[in-house]
């Protein structure tokens, strides 16, 4: 790995700080198998994309205080980006074979996925873009099922709540996705690195963000009356 530690840095490497970052990772000889380099790497660039998320919602939170909704929209579309992207992350430590996985996992000590300091942030801040968009509902008279009745005549807040609901949508879908990579690598009838079972992982994937939204979804349904006494096609 000593491609990097070139005497005369390049602007890009200077600004990338390519160096420290190559350097975060353990040497050749500190590994405890080959395969430990990309289930470290792969945790680290999942750390890369929470960090990016959250200052997203930070931003996305600052816009909807400010009454810019289309601003906070776009601020929240990048964090569904970066949840697209994820699993696709995440599925590159399928190489590692089952059994290395277990080496790699008596190397982490009492380390475990659940300790993520970003994953753990997002789950905290995720709740906290509800208040600031009733704010916005409320100073127009508004609440989500009159948006969904009318989507065309509130373009902005209609927008901002699909984001909000595809947020919470995306963020239940990853940690569905976390839970298979568990089943696959490690199993569920079995204790996480913290004593606990890993199926406790099941629960978390049922949580959501925002249950106003899901709720207004059904209540348009139940205005509608599409699923009551429908009547066969001719």
């Amino acid at each position: 790995m000593d491609y990097y530690k070139t005497k005369q840095k390049k602007d890009y490497e200077k600004y990338i700080k390519t160096e420290p970052l190559l350097t975060l990772q353990k040497e050749e000889g500190e590994l405890s198998c080959e395969d430990e380099l990309t289930f470290q790497m792969i945790h680290q660039i999942a750390e890369l994309h929470f960090k990016l998320m959250i200052q997203y919602i930070h931003m996305a939170e600052e816009y909807m205080e400010k009454d810019e909704p289309e601003r906070a929209t776009e601020q929240i579309r990048r964090v569904n980006m970066h949840l697209d992207h994820l699993p696709t992350v995440f599925d590159m430590v399928k190489v590692i074979s089952p059994n290395d996985y277990h080496t790699i996992r008596l190397a982490l000590g009492q380390g475990s996925g659940q300790d993520s300091p970003g994953f753990n942030e997002i789950l905290r801040l995720g709740p906290t873009l509800w208040e600031p968009f009733q704010t916005l509902l409320n100073q127009r008279k508004l609440t989500p099922l009159t948006v969904h009745q009318s989507p065309e005549n509130y373009y902005s807040m209609y927008h901002l709540m699909q984001q909000l609901t595809r947020f919470d949508e995306n963020f239940q879908t990853f940690r569905h996705y976390h839970l298979q990579l568990v089943r696959r690598m490690i199993g569920l009838q079995t204790n996480s690195l913290k004593g606990i079972p890993a199926q406790m992982l099941e629960k978390g994937v049922k949580y959501e963000f925002y249950p106003e939204l899901w709720k207004s979804i059904c209540d348009l349904t139940d205005y509608t009356g599409s699923s009551y006494d429908t009547k066969p096609l001719e």
